[in-house]
């Protein structure tokens, strides 16, 4: 067997679909397509899938990823790929396939991209993101709520003409999601809540590289 990493995209419509949802969609789709994978062992078994980094609803992903098992060594990735081009709606797109180089652990940031409808408090986000402390509530895994200080877990932002791109800490449980960053900076600033658009756009390893 050898394990190999399927780098595809999330896009449109498919946003909408939960991360629980996706994978019984991605087992689906790798079944329909008739690829040699591997099933787990036991009662219920089921394919082996290890998702990098789960996309929160309502976010599109432009550099998403999952890992198999392929139990035909001989099986060629080219093949591979284009058998999941076949089976695939139009809003997920799957780009490349190759065995990971990375391990999933070493995951440490992710970038996003954030366009407001209106975008008419650049300069106030700019000052907001600048400061050298923003202490907010964050809801755990648990349902505890705790303070934190999101400084620390943003590793870059830049403004943009339509918003603001982000490279927040990611694949730990300092998981920083964008829409926690924003929704502070609404209530603390005192801006009118408006509709905004989040993409991510690419998973960094602990040394900022790109992941593979």
């Amino acid at each position: 067997m050898k394990n190999v990493r399927i780098f595809y995209k999330k896009l449109g419509s498919m946003k909408f679909v939960s991360h629980l949802d996706m994978t019984r969609f991605m087992s689906r789709l790798i079944a329909k397509s008739k690829i040699p994978v591997w099933y787990t062992e036991g009662f219920n078994q089921h394919i082996y899938m290890n998702f990098a980094l789960p996309l929160s609803l309502g976010f599109e992903g432009f550099y998403e990823m999952v890992d198999i098992r392929l139990i035909d060594d001989s099986y060629s990735l080219d093949t591979c790929l284009e058998a999941l081009k076949k089976s695939s709606p139009t809003d997920i797109e799957f780009v490349k396939i190759h065995e990971g180089k990375m391990p999933m652990k070493s995951i440490g940031f992710a970038r996003y991209e954030l366009e407001f409808e209106s975008f008419d408090f650049a300069d106030t986000l700019n000052d907001f993101l600048n400061k050298d402390s923003i202490l907010c509530e964050k809801i755990g895994k648990k349902g505890k709520v705790k303070e934190i200080d999101l400084i620390p877990k943003i590793k870059s932002f830049k403004i943009t003409q339509k918003g603001v791109d982000l490279i927040l800490v990611a694949g730990s449980e300092d998981n920083l999601n964008p829409t926690l960053v924003i929704d502070t900076f609404f209530t603390q600033c005192q801006i009118k809540l408006c509709y905004y658009t989040v993409k991510r756009t690419m998973i960094y390893n602990l040394d900022g590289e790109i992941f593979e």
